[in-house]
C-alpha cells in the first residue's frame, strides 16, 4: 500500500524515515491530541499552528483510509500466522520429542480400538465363559470328576480344558437348554443336580405341558449327558442312559412334532432381487457400506455363504483374478485348526453377472478402500450413523442378518431399458417390511435351489456350500471344488440371462412371498408385478441378455493370481534392488539428508520409524519412505533402537518414558512401541 497522505514534501519524507509504511504511520496515533504530541516529538521546531494543521490532515488522511488499513492489517496478520504454522509444523513433525508424542498416543489409540484378531478373540472369551458356567455346574452337583481336578497342579486349567475344543456356540446352546432345570430344580427339590428320573421327567412334562418347543426335549437330554459323561458318573448311574428317560424323550418329540408345523427351509431370493442388487453395488451415488453390503450379499449368493461363514472370511487372504474371487474361510463350524479342514475356499466365476454391471470387480475394489481394508480375522463391519462409513467393530453373524435386511428393505425395482437395466426411484421391491420374509440362511438357499431344478446332482451340489468335505478326502475336494463350482454358476447365469440348456422358473419364490405379503396387508399383486423381470419374448423364460454378459479381454483386467516361491524370490530380488537405487539417491544428494526412513513389512505392512544411521540398512529392506518430517499418519511404531536415540537427544531416558506414557495401566511394564 503506496498511499501516504498528502502533505508537505519535506515533511513527509522525514515521516517516511521514521514509517517505513503508511500503516506504521496510521497506528503511531489515535486522535488529533495524539498525532499533535507525536509531532511536536518529531519536529520540535515546528509552529503550533503548522502542528494543528498537519494534525489535522493527518487524521482526515487516518479516517478516509481505514478500510483499507482494516484488510492490510488482517492480511498481515493471516500472512505472519501461516508463516508462524509452518514453520511451527516443521519444528515439530522433525524433532524427536514430538515423534515420541505421537508415538505414545498412537498406543494409547490401540487400546480403545478392536484388534485384529477380534472375532477370535470374542469367540475365546464366550467359549471361556460358557465352560467356567458349565464347570460350576459340575463343582456345585459334587461330580466325582471335581475331586479329581482339585488335585491337579492347576485346577483352573483343569476346569477350561474340560470340555475340550468345543466350540462357543455349542456350549451356550448346553448352558441355556440346562440353566432352566437349574432354577427349576433348586426352587422345587432344593439340589442342584438330579438325584432319580422322576426330577428330569417332571420338570420336562412342567416343559412340556407349557407347550416348549419340540427340540427341548431332545436338547435337555442331550446336556444331561455331557455332563454326567464328563463329571464321571458311572453309566450304570447316568441318568441319561436310563431307557424310562430315554423312552419319555422320544415320546415327547413326537408329541411335539405332531403339534408345531412342518420344517420349511429359508426363503428364496427372488432374480429381480440380485439384479436390484448389481446395479446397487456399481450405483456410485450410494453411501459406501451400502453398496459394499450389496457386494456381500451376492456373494453370498453366489458362494453360497451363511451369516457367520462371511464373518470367517480373512479379508486379506482373499484373491480376485481373471478367473474369479478366491475367499479363505478361516475357523467355521466345520474348519478350524482342531478339525480335519484347517482352511476352505469359497469361490464365485469372475464373469458372473446378470446385468452386465462387473459387481464382483466393483466391489471388490470398495472393499480395498484404506477405511475397509485394514487388517482384521472377519469381513463386514459395523458402519457409522449414516452408512457413509464405518466402525472398526466386529458384528457378529446376527447383527450382519439384520443388517442385510435393512439393504433388502431399500432395493428399487429394476427395469431394463433397451439393453440396459435401471432402477425405479421410489417403486421399492420389499415395502411394507416384506424384508422379513427372508432369513440369513436365504442368500445360501438360492444357487444350490436353482442348480438342483437344473438337474445337478446332489453330490456335485456339495461343493456348493462345501457340504463336500465330509464326503471325500481332503485333496480330492481342493482339486475339484473350484472346478465344480464354477460349472454351476456358469450355468445357472446362462439360464437366467438366456434360457438356454435349462429354463428356471421362480413362480414358487414369487408365489411364498406374494402369500407373505397378502398375510401382512400388502397388495400381492403389486409385488408380484414388480418382482416378475423373467419373460418369454426371447422363447424361453429369462431376462432376455446375451451370454457372458460380462466377457474377459485381454488387458481389461488384471491378472492377479498366487505366485509361486520362484516368482516371490524374483519379487523380492527387484524389491531390494529398489530400495537400494532409492538409498543411494538419498546418499547422493548430501544438501538435505532425511532425518527419517520408513521400513515397511511385506505381509503385514507394518511401517516401523528409523533414524538415519540406525543400524538397520534401507537396501536391506523390502520397502523404504525417506522422511524429512514425520507425521502421526506416517509410521505404526518405533525401532527400539532408535527410540532410544531420541530419548537420549530429548534428556529423557527409558524409565521416564515409559511411566508417561503407561497412563492407561498402572502395573504394565514398559514395552517397545511396536
Amino acid at each position: 500500500m503506496d498511499d501516504w497522505p498528502q502533505i508537505d514534501s519535506v515533511v513527509l519524507t522525514s515521516l517516511q524515515h521514521w514509517f517505513h509504511t503508511p500503516l506504521q504511520l496510521q497506528a503511531a496515533f489515535d486522535d488529533e491530541n495524539g498525532c499533535s504530541i507525536l509531532l511536536h516529538g518529531l519536529f520540535p521546531d515546528m509552529v503550533d499552528e503548522d502542528v494543528r494543521n498537519l494534525a489535522a490532515g493527518l487524521v482526515h488522511w487516518q479516517s478516509t483510509q481505514s478500510s483499507n488499513f482494516k484488510r492490510l492489517r488482517r492480511s498481515l496478520a493471516d500472512e505472519a500466522l501461516f508463516r508462524l504454522q509452518v514453520q511451527y509444523t516443521a519444528i515439530s513433525q522433525s524433532s524427536t520429542v514430538m515423534v515420541l508424542e505421537m508415538a505414545a498416543k498412537k498406543k494409547q489409540r490401540k487400546y480403545k480400538e478392536e484388534s485384529a484378531d477380534a472375532r477370535a478373540k470374542k469367540t475365546e472369551d464366550d467359549r471361556k465363559r460358557y465352560t467356567i458356567l458349565l464347570s460350576n455346574v459340575m463343582k456345585q452337583a459334587a461330580l466325582p470328576v471335581a475331586k479329581l481336578i482339585d488335585t491337579l497342579e492347576d485346577p483352573a486349567s483343569g476346569w477350561l480344558h474340560l470340555l475340550a475344543a468345543r466350540r462357543a456356540n455349542t456350549l451356550k446352546n448346553r448352558y441355556k437348554s440346562w440353566k432352566p432345570f437349574q432354577s427349576w430344580l433348586e426352587l422345587h427339590r432344593g439340589l442342584h443336580f438330579p438325584e432319580s428320573c422322576k426330577d428330569i421327567i417332571d420338570y420336562m412334562q412342567c416343559r412340556v405341558d407349557d407347550g416348549c418347543g419340540k427340540t427341548v426335549p431332545e436338547s435337555f437330554s442331550t446336556v444331561l449327558n455331557l455332563l454326567e459323561t464328563l463329571g464321571r458318573v458311572p453309566q450304570d448311574q447316568q441318568l441319561s442312559r436310563d431307557p424310562l428317560w430315554l423312552g419319555h424323550v422320544k415320546s415327547w418329540t413326537a408329541e411335539l412334532s405332531a403339534d408345531s408345523p412342518p420344517r420349511r427351509p429359508a426363503e428364496m431370493y427372488t432374480t429381480a432381487m440380485l439384479v436390484s442388487l448389481e446395479i446397487l453395488v456399481c450405483n456410485e451415488d450410494e453411501f459406501l457400506y451400502k453398496r459394499a453390503l450389496a457386494w456381500v450379499i451376492l456373494v453370498m449368493v453366489w458362494a453360497a455363504l451363511r451369516c457367520d461363514d462371511v464373518q470367517s472370511i480373512l479379508p486379506h487372504r482373499s484373491l480376485l483374478s481373471n478367473f474369479g474371487l478366491k475367499l479363505l474361510l478361516g475357523k467355521t463350524k466345520t474348519t478350524g485348526p482342531d478339525k480335519a479342514q484347517k482352511e476352505i475356499v469359497a469361490h464365485v466365476y469372475r464373469t458372473i453377472s446378470l446385468t452386465g454391471c462387473d459387481w464382483l470387480g466393483t466391489g471388490y475394489q470398495l472393499w480395498s478402500q484404506d477405511q475397509l481394508a485394514y487388517r482384521r480375522d472377519y469381513l463386514v463391519m459395523e458402519p457409522n450413523f449414516d452408512w457413509s462409513g464405518v466402525r472398526r467393530k466386529f458384528v457378529t453373524p446376527t447383527g450382519l442378518s439384520s443388517l442385510i435386511r435393512r439393504v433388502l428393505g431399500e432395493l428399487q425395482v429394476p427395469v431394463k431399458q433397451g439393453l440396459d437395466w435401471t432402477l425405479t426411484p421410489g417403486a421399492l421391491l420389499l415395502p411394507d417390511g416384506l424384508e422379513f420374509h427372508f432369513s440369513g440362511h436365504s442368500p445360501r438357499n438360492y444357487l444350490t435351489s436353482v442348480a438342483a431344478l437344473l438337474g445337478f446332482r446332489k453330490d456335485m451340489r456339495a461343493y456348493l456350500g462345501r457340504w463336500a468335505i465330509g464326503m471325500t478326502s481332503s485333496e480330492e475336494y481342493v482339486r475339484t471344488a473350484r472346478q465344480v463350482v464354477y460349472k454351476i454358476q456358469q450355468c445357472v447365469n446362462r439360464s437366467l440371462v438366456e434360457g438356454l440348456v435349462d429354463e428356471y422358473f421362480e413362480d414358487e419364490a414369487i408365489d411364498s412371498l406374494c402369500a407373505y405379503a397378502e398375510a401382512h396387508g400388502a397388495n400381492p399383486r403389486r409385488i408380484r408385478k414388480r418382482h416378475t423381470v423373467m419373460n418369454n419374448l426371447t422363447g424361453r423364460h429369462c431376462l432376455g441378455g446375451t451370454f457372458p454378459t460380462l466377457e474377459v479381454r485381454s488387458g481389461d483386467w488384471d491378472d492377479v493370481q498366487d505366485l509361486t516361491d520362484e516368482q516371490m524370490a524374483l519379487l523380492h530380488e527387484k524389491a531390494f534392488e529398489v530400495a537400494a537405487s532409492l538409498d543411494e539417491q538419498s546418499t547422493g544428494d548430501a544438501a538435505v539428508p532425511p532425518k527419517y526412513f520408513v521400513t515397511i513389512s511385506r505381509r503385514g505392512n507394518h511401517r516401523r520409524l528409523h533414524l538415519s544411521g540406525c543400524f538397520v540398512k534401507p537396501a536391506h529392506c523390502c520397502e523404504v519412505r525417506l522422511l524429512q518430517t514425520v507425521t502421526n499418519e506416517d509410521f505404526d511404531s518405533i525401532c527400539r533402537a532408535c527410540r532410544k536415540k531420541m530419548l537420549t537427544e530429548s534428556g529423557k531416558d527409558a524409565q521416564e518414558e515409559s511411566s508417561s506414557t503407561a497412563s492407561s495401566s498402572s502395573t504394565a511394564p514398559s514395552q517397545d512401541l511396536e
